[in-house]
């Protein structure tokens, strides 16, 4: 278990860092948070260390009441004594105070040796008492793991090394001490929480566990007579609530977190009552857990360890760590703040003031200069832990935790009077403060130090005896300290700085600014104008005031009293200026008419004097910043600024260039060197001057002996002065000169360049003649290939007609033979005939759809289908030829609807199916679709023969056949995918190894409708359930052969059928039509589908028709639709125009 609970500390620690970096954050909720008036208040609970929460049960075990005294002092101080806290705080900010010893030293005087004294009182006080928490975490350590506490040493030092590098890590960031530190009182704060949560669950578990026990049994074990109600009005219990009510104030960790870190009043106000009521929860828990520790444990256990007895006993894991970690908290928390504060104590008032007074002001400001005040700071926390830790080795193994919480407390109480005086007299001096010191620190060490230390025997066995000696030792000390500090300060001599530091924090807000106003008030308007010349001058002081008439409507007389109206808008002006403190406080002085003092002036106006300062400081700042050299001169011609820029423009020697300096003197300089042009010295220093004198704007040139030349602007201040600006302009008049050395052989370039022109146009010339004739002969190559591709095309529909027609007639015929019953031998010859016309017709359809795809002449139509409708009759078609090569043709499909073009996507599906079932010897095929965000993953998987890498980039060029193949085809097939694909702009990707198969895969875009349209009824063939009636067709075709062969077709199916070769023979012949068989293509340029609507207007009513034609526009298709017109593609399929017949004859 030891390694667990070295971890568990560990992991603590590292969520103390974590708390303590997000804490650090810029971000808002992090500020919101940091800021929050809750954490300031849980922040002040550092004040209860291990003497808190353990410490305390032990001595209540021991001494009774005496342990509340520790906690009742701050809770009476925050409840009954809150103004000395907002006084302090106010003061504080005001004079941006930094610790405790900061504090004493500025009130009183700031002298060097004040804050060094308070320093050395500190450490006295600190370190043993760091030393005792460092003991309590070794007893914490050694309870938890069963081991005897001297073998905790290990354990102490690492938590000692790990507290000092939180403290360096987030105590020494900023080198500003009142800059508000959030990470690390973020990290505090959760340690009260979490030191509050412990204790409250210690105190419940006491509950349960003490609920079985009797409580008669228990009398014998507990000793009530230690607590008897004397206590409370006895001496030691008085006087110890009061050093705890003053070490809330003089404790450096505890004016710390309370002045430095204070934000704002949310936070005092909300801490008034959040801390005493978190000192009054500890304060009600402590008794019960003394009584249950006595009644459960032998006599032989030290009560100061009873908090961690009762988690141990308890066998809660759960427990135990609050209780461990609770134990850790209580020490961390004070050990990090108060070596932090001790280490700025050391580092600001004692090391620093020692550098700063061997550095240059240069220097200060360096970066390198701020990195040593950490690395100072740093090295302080180091020294500090180091000598805690030699004690807690040395002696704190001695000591009980109540002990040398109190004798700490004893000691620091000699601050009491310092800080106490330093706010309410102030007459207090800083020789009273030594006096005190002095006085009390040797009464200290000869009323407790000695009979404490055991050197002397003085029969102080006892704990109540030890109480005594040190509750009666701080008191004496204090009355000494007191006397010493009274006599001391009333005997010594009052400087300037001494009145001014002790009116501003005895009086930070005084009774001038506290007044009100009286309407009887001596004071009158001239009173006021007066004031205001003073401080804004005659023409601003008038300007304010016309703009006070025009603005109220008032007119203001002099000799007239002010009204309350005029008197809050001079202070709201005069506080733009001075501020408003300042503004205040010299309104109400006249209105009272009371004489401000001295150093009451300078408290009033420091407000005023920082403003200045920073404006001041701005300013210089700026002037440094700018490129130009500035100077500036007074009305008696005295130099009184300048930048940085001036003084490298002219190096003057060190020390010539100071304020009040008269600027002939610098004129002379410079002259002397040349800087300012040829001629007498005196005439050109009197030139200069009488510029000056006459108060004249100039601005002129001057080339400096070096080559440079400097542009110099001069203007008049309005009160008197000069101010002038120096730019150094060289590189601009070198340009301008290289410029006009430039135009000097201008004209004569410009000759050359023109007849250089006028060459170079006439060679345009010719140019522009090759290029007119080369481009009207590409414009005739061009015509003849639009006329050329325009017969092409023109051919290509006449050859479609053509071609198809006699396989039209050839297909027809093959249709009789097919319902034919024949022998076996003649139906194997006419399924093979039929075989080859299939073929014959695909290879020509491919043929003419790629030549129109080529030339433009058909466009895909893009609309959202299902694919589903578009790979059903794939799938159908296919699984037969499949079965009939015993493959087994799989698919995994859902409904998905896609936004192409429906004819061309079935085109480029069946070419991938009907491939790979073709190059499929055995195995099976695999068609699969998948969604993959918005599009349509498509895939096509075989087991054929496979293609390899360097043939598959050529699989889709046309007439490409792989040679690993005995299939039949023309490689046509993916030439037209490639098509195809590029117009709906798709892209095919293929997968493939040799002898184990391929993958053909194409996305397709998914349609934002996905309700799957209603599938087009198609008319479908049925030849074996229906038998076949009568049914009068035409038949209007221009080739014999194909009337022949639709005549025989359509006799066979017992139809009668009339046949006409022309489109007048059809118009003029009598009698009534069924069905109309149409070509599109007739005699003498007419077209099938007028002929259809004529002979519809002729019988009155819509004729079933069909136009058959070997065309496949879709404009065409379209108009089919639109006319109610069944479309049939030449050559036509027996099956479907039986199909197209019976459901006419449904109908």
């Amino acid at each position: 278990m030891t390694v667990f609970w070295i971890l568990l500390a560990i992991l603590y620690v590292m969520g103390l860092f974590f708390i303590a970096l997000w804490g650090d954050k810029e971000g808002p909720q992090a500020k919101k948070l940091t800021r929050h008036p809750l954490v300031y208040s849980l922040s002040l609970a550092i004040y209860c260390t291990a003497w808190t929460f353990y410490g305390s049960v032990g001595e209540a075990t021991r001494s009774g009441w005496n342990y509340l005294p520790i906690l009742l002092g701050p809770i009476l101080l925050y409840l009954f004594a809150f103004p000395l806290l907002r006084k302090m705080i106010t003061v504080s900010h005001k004079q941006n105070i930094t610790s405790i010893a900061d504090f004493i030293s500025s009130r009183y005087g700031k002298r060097p040796m004040t804050a060094p004294l308070v320093i050395l009182i500190c450490m006295l006080a600190v370190i043993p008492y760091i030393a005792l928490q460092l003991k309590a975490i070794g007893s914490n350590f050694a309870l938890f793991v069963n081991q005897d506490e001297s073998s905790s040493t290990l354990i102490v030092l690492i938590a000692t090394i790990l507290m000092g590098v939180f403290a360096m890590l987030f105590g020494t960031r900023k080198v500003e001490v009142t800059e508000y530190r959030s990470g690390m009182m973020l990290a505090i704060g959760a340690e009260s929480l979490f030191k509050l949560i412990a204790i409250i669950a210690v105190g419940l578990v006491v509950w349960a566990m003490t609920q079985d026990l009797n409580f008669a049994a228990l009398e014998g074990k507990v000793d009530v007579s230690v607590w008897h109600p004397e206590a409370f009005l006895s001496f030691p219990f008085l006087m110890q609530t009061f050093m705890a009510a003053a070490a809330v104030i003089c404790l450096p960790r505890q004016f710390h977190v309370t002045v430095v870190d204070h934000q704002d009043k949310r936070q005092s106000n909300m801490a008034r009552w959040m801390f005493p009521l978190y000192l009054a929860i500890f304060a009600l828990i402590i008794p019960p857990l003394s009584l249950a520790g006595q009644g459960l444990f032998a006599s032989n256990i030290n009560p100061d360890t009873y908090v961690i007895q009762f988690a141990l006993v308890s066998d809660n894991l759960p427990l135990q760590i609050l209780i461990f970690l609770g134990g850790i908290s209580a020490t961390t928390a004070m050990t990090i703040v108060a070596t932090f504060v001790l280490s700025i104590m050391i580092s600001n008032d004692v090391i620093l003031p020692i550098m700063l007074a061997r550095a240059s002001a240069q220097q200060q400001a360096l970066p390198l200069y701020r990195r040593r005040i950490l690395v100072i700071r740093r090295l302080a926390m180091m020294g500090i832990l180091t000598l805690s830790f030699l004690y807690y080795q040395k002696m704190a193994n001695h000591e009980s935790l109540s002990g040398t919480g109190v004798l700490a407390f004893s000691l620091v109480l000699q601050l009491m009077p310092a800080v106490f005086g330093g706010l309410y007299w102030k007459r207090g001096h800083a020789y009273g403060v030594y006096t005190g010191l002095t006085f009390g620190f040797i009464s200290w060490i000869l009323l407790m130090m000695l009979p404490l230390s055991g050197s002397i025997e003085w029969g102080l066995d006892s704990e109540q005896s030890r109480s005594e000696v040190i509750s009666y030792g701080a008191f004496i000390s204090l009355l000494a300290n007191i006397f010493g500090y009274i006599v001391g300060s009333l005997l010594s001599t009052e400087r300037l700085i001494d009145r001014i530091q002790a009116t501003a924090f005895v009086s930070p807000t005084t009774e001038l600014e506290k007044g009100f106003f009286k309407p009887k008030s001596k004071a009158t308007n001239s009173d006021f104008f007066v004031l205001l010349n003073t401080f804004l001058g005659k023409q601003k002081s008038q300007q304010v005031l016309d703009n006070f008439e025009r603005d109220y409507n008032q007119s203001m007389t002099p000799s007239d009293s002010p009204n309350r109206l005029f008197v809050d808008y001079c202070e709201r002006i005069l506080g733009g200026v001075l501020g408003g403190s300042s503004a205040r406080t010299i309104i109400n002085s006249i209105l009272i008419d009371k004489q401000i003092k001295v150093e009451e002036m300078v408290t009033y106006l420091d407000e005023t004097t920082q403003a200045i300062q920073f404006s001041q400081n701005l300013l210089f700042v700026s002037m440094d910043n700018l490129d130009q050299a500035i100077s500036v001169v007074d009305k008696d011609l005295r130099i009184v600024a300048w930048n940085k820029t001036y003084r490298q423009l002219y190096p003057y020697p060190e020390g010539m260039l100071k304020v009040g300096l008269p600027v002939e003197e610098l004129i002379r300089y410079n002259a002397q060197r040349g800087e300012c042009g040829v001629g007498e010295i005196e005439d050109l220093v009197n030139k200069r001057l009488d510029h000056l004198k006459k108060g004249t704007s100039h601005r002129f040139l001057r080339r400096r002996a070096n080559g440079r030349v400097i542009e110099m602007i001069g203007n008049p201040l309005p009160d008197g002065g000069f101010v002038t600006s120096f730019t150094d302009i060289t590189e601009h008049i070198e340009s301008q000169q290289a410029l006009k050395e430039a135009n000097i052989d201008l004209e004569k370039r410009v000759e050359a360049r023109t007849e250089e022109v006028q060459s170079i146009n006439h060679e345009l010339l010719q140019e522009i003649n090759r290029r007119n004739k080369a481009e009207k002969a590409l414009m005739d190559a061009k015509g003849e290939a639009e006329q050329a591709n325009a017969s092409k095309t023109e051919f290509l529909a006449l050859a479609s007609h053509d071609i198809l027609q006699p396989l039209n007639a050839a297909k027809l015929y093959m249709g009789i033979l097919n319902s034919t019953e024949l022998e076996d031998d003649t139906g194997h010859v006419i399924r093979k005939l039929s075989d080859s016309l299939e073929s014959t017709e695909a290879l020509i359809s491919t043929l003419l759809e790629i030549a129109r795809l080529d030339q433009g002449a058909i466009q895909p139509t893009l609309e959202t289908c299902s694919l589903d409708n578009i790979l059903r009759p794939i799938i159908t078609e296919f699984d037969v030829i499949a079965a009939s090569k015993n493959i087994q043709l799989s698919t995994h499909i859902r409904s998905f609807n896609v936004y192409s073009d429906p004819i061309y996507l079935r085109r480029i599906i069946q070419n991938f199916v009907s491939n790979a079932v073709k190059y499929t010897a055995k195995g099976r095929v695999l068609l699969s679709v998948r969604p993959r965000k918005n599009q349509v993953l498509l895939q096509v998987w075989d087991t054929g023969v496979g293609i390899p890498d360097a043939e598959q980039d050529k699989v889709f060029d046309d007439f490409y056949r792989w040679e690993n193949t005995q299939e039949p085809g023309m490689g046509l097939g993916l030439g037209l995918v490639r098509r195809m694909q590029k117009q709906l702009g798709l892209v095919t990707q293929v997968r493939s190894i040799p002898g184990r198969g391929s993958c053909f895969s194409i996305h397709i875009p998914m349609a934002m409708n996905q309700t799957v349209p209603l599938a087009n009824t198609k008319i479908e063939s049925d030849e074996k359930t229906q038998d076949h009636t009568s049914c009068r067709v035409w038949c209007i075709d221009d080739d014999a052969n194909n009337l022949a062969a639709m005549a025989s077709l359509l006799a066979h199916w017992q139809c009668e059928c009339r046949s006409f070769q022309s489109y007048d023979q059809a118009l003029a012949a009598e009698g009534e039509a069924e069905l109309l068989l149409v070509d599109y293509h007739l005699d003498d340029d007419k077209d099938g589908l007028n002929l259809i609507q004529a002979l519809r207007e002729k019988a009155g009513y819509c004729i079933p028709a069909a136009l058959l034609t070997a065309s496949r526009e879709p404009d065409l298709i379209e108009t089919c639709k639109a006319q109610q017109i069944s479309y049939m593609a030449k050559p036509a399929k027996p099956a479907k125009l039986r199909a197209l017949i019976r459901h006419v004859q449904k109908s």
